[in-house]
């Protein structure tokens, strides 16, 4: 992620401010956890260091060594229950202390990331999103990071149950008209680039898979007629030229994907600049929310 897509704000200040009732829950919000969540520069500071901290605990070298013992002992293990080991002990004992090692430190590390989730900045942040929402001021995106979410839908820290006071929350075409009159610049247009890769950003996946199966299958059926003296079979490698092409699709697809995805970063850098300069940026679409997600 680029500098200024990392610096994009689940929701701003300015949207923040717009609504009183949104506004008083959200000082409250502030004096009970101790951090200003009115002051974006802060609030971007704080999230950065919170994700690299949470990113480094994720991938750094414990990790590493965790997953090297695992893979060692689960192979040791299926080695030795292959063979006939004349001592057991020394078959088996050794690889089974590796993985429990691994065991150990991939809890360990569990608990740690659970435990930094749990930070009260983090923890009021969390409040002030859900607010927003139950408020019907747009958030931009939530990051995965900040809820605990891996690569399923199971959120280790979900924004918590917040209901508006009475008198809300406002509608979201309410709170965007009221917000909207006090906003400093206007919002980037979407480009049509951008508009084509949430269309095609999730297409394909699976050529390559298809191409090498029906290539191999080809190859398969040209063997066989060989080796049968079945020329029927010499069919199969029809196969070969459509497999072929079926990987060429899928390699043109992924270039265009990877090419649209870097308008798609600049168009966020946009939205990133017209919300520094007080523009309440709406809710981004599932693709670009997951765009923002995933490291370059």
């Amino acid at each position: 992620m680029n500098d200024n897509t990392g610096d994009l704000l689940p929701v701003s200040a300015e949207a923040l401010s717009g609504d009183p009732l949104l506004a008083h829950a959200v000082r409250g919000f502030s004096d009970t956890y101790g951090y200003d969540y009115f002051d974006d520069s802060a609030v971007r500071r704080m999230l950065a260091k919170h994700e690299a901290s949470l990113r480094g605990a994720s991938m750094g070298g414990p990790v590493w060594l965790a997953g090297v013992a695992s893979t060692v002992g689960l192979a040791w293990l299926v080695w030795a229950a292959a063979g006939k080991p004349e001592n057991a002990v020394l078959a088996f004992v050794p690889p089974a202390v590796l993985l429990v090692l691994a065991v150990v430190v991939f809890v360990r590390l569990n608990l740690d990331g659970r435990r930094k989730l749990r930070h009260p900045f983090l923890e009021g942040y969390r409040y002030v999103l859900a607010a927003a929402r139950a408020h019907g001021v747009p958030v931009t995106f939530v990051p995965a990071w900040l809820t605990g979410r891996g690569g399923g839908e199971l959120e280790a820290a979900p924004l918590p149950k917040y209901t508006a006071p009475p008198g809300g929350p406002a509608t979201s075409a309410q709170a965007q008209a009221a917000q909207g009159a006090g906003a400093a610049a206007p919002l980037p247009a979407k480009p049509a680039a951008v508009a084509e890769y949430e269309r095609i950003v999730e297409q394909g996946g699976w050529h390559d898979e298809a191409g090498w199966i029906l290539v191999v299958a080809g190859a398969i059926g040209v063997a066989y007629a060989v080796a049968k003296d079945m020329p029927a079979a010499f069919a199969g490698a029809l196969l070969v030229p459509l497999g072929i092409w079926t990987w060429l699709a899928g390699h043109r697809l992924g270039k265009r994907q990877r090419e649209l995805a870097d308008e798609a970063r600049r168009y966020v850098d946009q939205l990133t600049r017209a919300q520094a300069a007080g523009a309440i940026v709406p809710e981004l679409s599932p693709q670009l929310r997951k765009l923002l997600d995933s490291p370059l």
